[in-house]
């Protein structure tokens, strides 16, 4: 049996790492990825035209459904209901995002239009 040093750390185990990485991808893909949605909405509605602007959101919506993607493939993710996740979740959260962002772009520049008359 090897003797191990005083000195010597523990390195955490696998499944301790996916947890922590786990919870930095729950929170950007719930809280942090939304926010800067709405921020980036926020600031196309003050430019009052078509921009760079635009592109970086629909990146942040591709973003976060990576995050969310690589949450349940790699990291064991959660469900709303704790249980751990599945592709279905990710399709579900992934058509439902790009309908919501999608639909408060489309109202942001219609009302961007209408606002010019």
């Amino acid at each position: 049996m090897p003797v191990q040093s005083r000195d010597a750390v523990p390195t955490p185990s696998q499944s301790e790492q996916a947890g922590c990485l786990s919870t930095i991808a729950r929170l950007i893909w719930i809280m942090v990825g939304n926010f800067a949605l709405v921020v980036i909405l926020g600031l196309i509605i003050l430019r009052k035209s078509f921009s760079y602007l635009d592109a970086i959101f629909w990146a942040v919506v591709g973003v976060l459904m990576f995050v969310r993607y690589a949450d349940i493939k790699w990291l064991k993710g959660q469900g709303a209901d704790t249980q751990p996740a599945t592709m279905k979740d990710w399709s579900k959260y992934a058509r439902l995002l790009v309908l919501i962002a999608g639909g408060a772009w489309a109202v942001a520049h219609a009302l961007l239009l209408l606002l010019r008359r």
